[in-house]
């Protein structure tokens, strides 16, 4: 694991703020680095921070879950046009995963392995026990109390922010039907990068929305059916056709 995938308490307790990354990237430069976009952010607070404190805490998110790289050019153009936030706010839970291990294997792995076994609520306890388990296997040493109680909190509060689990007292699992254009724009993403149907399909990365592959293929026939792919499947043999070459043409489509 390296440096910029290592457990961070600081990004699990504060989460990925969906409505003020969404504001941040309206006004984000994607020739700018990183720094510069920050820096700039907290000079005119075009998220509308309370504070000046809170503005240096969020900016230093960004600069944690983007790096030097910086975020994907398609998220940054979609808020950019006026996507949908119910559309644009799965994409960033998708791309926070891949920068960030301890979110992945929450939702990726703990999360829908509860859900799978038919669990239908979360307790903080259990959040907990997910949290030290992780850090002790990532070998980076352990976590204070306090820390694993605020990163566990975090987690939960990041997962009824995407709408995977319910605001209440208890923390219980919603029924969350990924938006088409959402999925679309996931499939080409997938499909760029593996090249394979197949493996489009059985993608772990889809139990970060609660998907098993046969959901996935559900999902599937359901855009076959309103003309927005083509999904074939014969036996063994699965086809699909997606209109792009790339979510990046995808997300330009919906502008």
């Amino acid at each position: 694991m390296s440096d910029t995938t290592r457990p961070s308490s600081f990004l699990a307790t504060k989460g990925l703020f969906p409505d003020q990354t969404y504001r941040a990237f309206l006004h984000w430069d994607l020739q700018a680095s990183v720094e510069d976009n920050v820096r700039e952010l907290r000079r005119q607070n075009t998220v509308g921070g309370p504070s000046i404190g809170w503005l240096k805490d969020f900016g230093k998110i960004l600069l944690r879950r983007f790096g030097e790289a910086g975020p994907p050019a398609p998220l940054v153009d979609l808020a950019k046009t006026g996507c949908d936030m119910t559309v644009w706010r799965p994409l960033l839970l998708w791309h926070g995963c891949e920068s960030d291990a301890l979110l992945d294997a929450f939702f990726s792995d703990w999360l829908f392995s509860e859900h799978e076994r038919g669990a239908v609520k979360v307790s903080r306890d259990a959040a907990e026990s997910f949290v030290r388990d992780f850090v002790a296997r990532a070998g980076f040493g352990a976590w204070s109390d306090s820390n694993v109680t605020q990163s566990s909190s975090g987690l939960l509060r990041t997962a009824v922010a995407f709408g995977l689990l319910n605001n209440g007292r208890q923390r219980l699992f919603s029924d969350y039907v990924i938006p088409h254009e959402s999925m679309l724009y996931l499939l080409h993403y997938l499909f760029r990068m593996e090249q394979s149907s197949v493996k489009v399909i059985s993608s772990p990365r889809w139990r970060i929305f609660m998907m098993s592959p046969a959901h996935v293929e559900s999902e599937l026939l359901r855009l076959h059916q309103l003309h927005k792919v083509e999904f074939h499947r014969a036996g063994s043999l699965v086809e699909l056709k997606l209109p792009f070459a790339s979510e990046s043409a995808f997300a330009r489509s919906l502008s």
